[in-house]
């Protein structure tokens, strides 16, 4: 559902932390940004009393910030939230019930939790002197992980991992092959993602303007708009329903291959979890079509 959409349908306090956020981004940018002080002037600075289509016209001037300061928010409410985003980004899920959204949070933490203790073992049984073993290659990017969320301590601040040390991170995890599940599984292992308190991480996401949530129909809307927005933040390059499309024109062989090339098990499987599990990996659909899918050699 589009943004105007959205803005049309809920009420006035629905809808007031987006627009909070959008002018919290305006007061800061409009003194360098002459498009947005030519919107402003057009709304007499009342951003408030926009009509929808105001609204809308401003969110698409005001994107480029609004997405770096999105990034920069979200690195800070870490694990739970992007989990919450990765789970309303997905298709069909940008319209749902907050019971809905408890109960896919519920499934996925269970999957990281089970990830992350057969990663800790993994981890925990490498020896000195071993190649360059699945747990070394993990060992290596935990040891990382561990030190950006650790070393503010070391000046009496609360452990985080900001936005920068998250970008590092993840061209650590693109070099060794980390794929975005046990990217998960890794980082809970040091920072347990919480397993309860969705609606209090949903509390989060509206404050900084993500979602939507009517109170009375106990459900949350993501607009489109901000659904794109959080595929580029999680450097997908095309909405899963179109990767699926992709995966199941692949032959049998191909999709094992895929799966091969990054250590994951491919014998036994049927051919839906095949693609479930690829799907799960987190790899851009440019890496599969131009690495991942060579000749399968037995």
């Amino acid at each position: 559902m589009k943004l105007s959409s959205i803005l049309s349908l809920v009420n006035q306090v629905e809808k007031s932390k987006f627009i909070n956020a959008i002018d919290r981004i305006c007061s800061d940018a409009v003194k360098h940004d002459r498009k947005i002080a030519a919107q402003l002037d057009k709304l007499d600075g009342q951003i408030k009393n926009a009509s929808s289509t105001d609204i809308t016209q401003l969110f698409k001037i005001v994107l480029p910030y609004f997405e770096k300061s999105v990034r920069e928010q979200l690195a800070m409410l870490g694990a739970q939230a992007t989990l919450l985003t990765n789970i309303l980004s997905r298709d069909g899920n940008c319209i749902a019930r907050i019971n809905w959204v408890e109960s896919l949070y519920a499934n996925e933490w269970a999957v990281i939790d089970t990830r992350a203790n057969e990663l800790k073992s993994e981890i925990e049984t490498v020896e000195e002197g071993d190649t360059f073993t699945d747990g070394k290659r993990l060992g290596i990017y935990h040891a990382c992980l561990k030190e950006a969320y650790s070393n503010d301590e070391r000046s009496n601040r609360e452990s985080k991992i900001t936005d920068d040390e998250r970008g590092i991170l993840n061209v650590l995890a693109k070099s060794l092959d980390v794929t975005a599940d046990d990217q998960a599984g890794v980082e809970h292992l040091i920072d347990q993602t919480p397993k309860n308190g969705v609606q209090d991480a949903l509390n989060e996401l509206r404050e900084i303007g993500l979602i939507f949530v009517s109170r009375k129909l106990q459900t949350v809307y993501v607009p489109d708009e901000i659904v794109n927005l959080l595929h580029r933040l999680q450097g997908k390059e095309l909405a899963d329903k179109h990767f699926l499309r992709i995966l199941r024109t692949f032959s049998d062989a191909e999709l094992s291959n895929i799966l091969k090339n990054h250590r994951k098990k491919m014998r036994g499987i049927e051919r839906k979890q095949k693609i479930q599990n690829i799907m799960k990996l987190g790899v851009s659909v440019s890496q599969v079509l131009q690495l991942d899918d060579l000749p399968l050699t037995l």
